[in-house]
């Protein structure tokens, strides 16, 4: 490392000494070619001895290119949940991409010796979790949200407001008649029906329990409002589901890889391999889940030098580690759900 310091400021003297002399003998034009060359050739020398200088060139002058992960604020539908588990095989990804991770290495004989390449990760594959319960018995104050609606669920905070804006003449009166009208209504089938693929389902890294509903929304909605306010207890019972994070398989992506989450805008993606080429290292990447259509993860291997090499840059200029994030993601918020529809 000592060695590299010393070598990088004779290389800084050099192409500094350079470039003023070119300053002094070279037109504005040429000047301006001559600083890109000079440039060029520092990079390049720098580069081949381990540093990755066109990388911290471009985390310097593009701050773009660090984009962490934003929490959006939610409604109560489950589409706007992120759907973390299914991240190591998204079906937004094309075939050829999906249940594997893509990326470039040293290869020499291909262009500009830097080659594609893929491998398939049972880690990653394996990253979601599901848990059944075939028949769990809960209370219909426990019901935070719905799968589906003619209504737009991302706009309201609680089931309460949604009815409360589009469905005055299903809880007035607030009487246990006008209650019992609508829980007879026969599109609410986890309650009318008694096989249905409607039930409940819990994300843990959200914490909420939605009823996947195909219909009935308002009339369920509308019961619970009711019931709420003359404090009537309306039993519920189906199947209920749990999705969450394998933090085995995370543990072992952790263990073999560092993994970023990185713009993925064109110029941002364009940018980033050029400096990866140049600099000869390699790197994987993975589309990730909605919203985040356009970030992505950024995989680089612990046991390859030059990657982790990439990776000190990458923490030292602050760029979000999807590892720690998905770890954090195991956080027992759906014990939270869970003990408390266990208490009902």
């Amino acid at each position: 490392m000592g060695t590299l310091i010393v070598i990088r400021w004779f290389c800084d003297a050099f192409f500094c000494t350079l470039d003023s002399i070119a300053a002094s003998l070279a037109t504005t034009q040429e000047l301006v070619m001559l600083r890109k060359a000079v440039k060029f050739l520092r990079n390049s020398l720098l580069e081949d001895l381990g540093y990755p200088a066109s990388l911290i060139n471009l985390v310097r002058e593009d701050s773009g290119l660090n984009r962490h992960l934003v929490e959006h604020e939610k409604g109560i539908g489950a589409f706007e949940i992120v759907r973390w588990n299914d991240f190591g095989n998204l079906l937004s990804e094309d075939h050829f991409h999906r249940r594997r991770l893509s990326g470039w290495t040293r290869c020499p004989g291909a262009y500009h010796n830097y080659g594609s390449i893929s491998i398939v990760r049972e880690d990653l594959l394996n990253l979601g979790t599901v848990i059944e319960q075939e028949q769990l018995r809960c209370e219909i104050q426990e019901i935070d949200g719905f799968s589906g609606s003619k209504s737009e669920l991302h706009k309201f905070k609680s089931t309460d407001a949604m009815v409360e804006r589009n469905s005055q003449e299903m809880i007035n009166p607030v009487t246990k008649e006008k209650l019992e009208e609508n829980l007879r209504w026969d599109e609410i089938r986890i309650i009318s029906r008694e096989k249905t693929t409607d039930h409940f389902a819990t994300w843990e890294w959200d914490g909420r329990v939605f009823l996947i509903n195909s219909g009935g929304s308002h009339h369920f909605a509308a019961a619970k409002y009711i019931a709420k306010s003359l404090e009537i207890k309306v039993p519920l019972s189906g199947r209920y589901v749990t999705y969450g994070i394998n933090q085995v398989a995370v543990a072992s992506l952790r263990r073999d890889f560092e993994i970023f989450v990185m713009s993925w805008k064109t110029d941002h993606q364009l940018g980033f391999h050029k400096a990866m080429q140049n600099f000869e290292a390699t790197y994987y990447w993975k589309a990730l889940p909605r919203p985040y259509t356009e970030q992505c993860a950024i995989f680089l291997p612990k046991s390859e030098k030059r990657s982790a090499k990439v990776a000190r840059v990458l923490h030292e200029a602050g760029f979000q580690d999807l590892g720690k994030y998905l770890k954090a993601l195991g956080s027992p918020l759906a014990g939270r759900a869970s003990s408390r529809l266990g208490a009902c």
